[in-house]
C-alpha cells in the first residue's frame, strides 16, 4: 500500500489568517502509524522541499511519538524532503492522509491546491482522510471516494488506521480473493 500524506499550512488557502505552519506532533503520529503498518509514505507540500512544521510546546511536544521523531534520522529525512503538489500523480497512490486545511475540493479555479489534488484523488476513486481545523466540502459530497475527517486532538492516529482499512477493503475483489 502506498499512501501520499499531504502537509498543508494552515495560512497556504487564499484569504487564511490560521498558522503558518503544520504542527508536527500532528503529522508524526499518522506518518508513524502508517510505517508500523508497512504502509509506504511519500509526503508532499505545496511547494515541496522541507515540510514547514511547527512543534506545540508543553505537554504534546513531549510525546513518546514526538520523542521517536527526534530520534528518528529517517522521519527527519523525509519531513525535509517533500514532494511539491505539482509533482503528485494520483495514480501512483492507494490513498492520501491530508494534515492541515486543504481548500475547497470543488472550485477548478484551484488548479494547484491540496483541495484540487484531494478533489482529483476523490474522483479517482481513492480514500482521502483530512486533519483539518475547518473544511470547504465539495456539494456534491466526496464523489466515488471516501472522506475522512476528523480535527480533534485524538483524530489523527484512528483517521490514519480508517484510512488504512478502507484501502484493504477496496483491494478486496468481490469473490472475496485479495487483488
Amino acid at each position: 500500500m502506498r499512501v501520499l500524506m499531504i502537509l498543508i499550512p494552515e495560512n497556504d488557502v487564499p484569504g487564511s489568517k490560521r498558522d503558518p505552519a503544520v504542527r508536527l506532533e500532528r503529522a508524526a503520529g499518522p506518518y508513524y502509524a502508517f510505517r508500523d503498518a508497512d504502509v509506504e509514505v511519500v509526503l508532499a507540500s505545496p511547494d515541496g522541499g522541507p515540510a514547514v512544521m511547527k512543534v506545540a510546546s508543553g505537554g504534546e511536544a513531549s510525546t513518546e511519538v514526538m520523542q521517536r521523531f527526534e530520534r528518528d534520522k529517517h522521519a527527519i529525512d523525509d519531513f525535509s524532503d517533500t514532494l511539491s503538489l505539482e509533482q503528485v500523480y494520483t495514480d501512483d497512490f492507494d490513498a492520501a492522509f491530508c494534515v492541515g486545511l486543504p481548500d475547497s475540493v470543488w472550485r477548478p479555479e484551484h488548479k494547484n491546491s491540496a483541495g484540487a489534488l484531494i478533489s482529483r484523488l476523490l474522483g479517482a476513486g481513492k480514500p482521502v482522510a483530512v486533519m483539518p481545523s475547518g473544511i470547504d466540502l465539495a456539494p456534491k459530497g466526496a464523489g466515488e471516494g471516501l472522506l475522512i475527517v476528523g480535527d480533534g486532538s485524538k483524530s489523527p492516529i484512528p483517521a490514519a488506521r480508517a484510512l488504512m482499512g478502507a484501502v484493504r477493503q477496496l483491494q478486496i475483489k468481490p469473490e472475496g480473493n485479495a487483488t
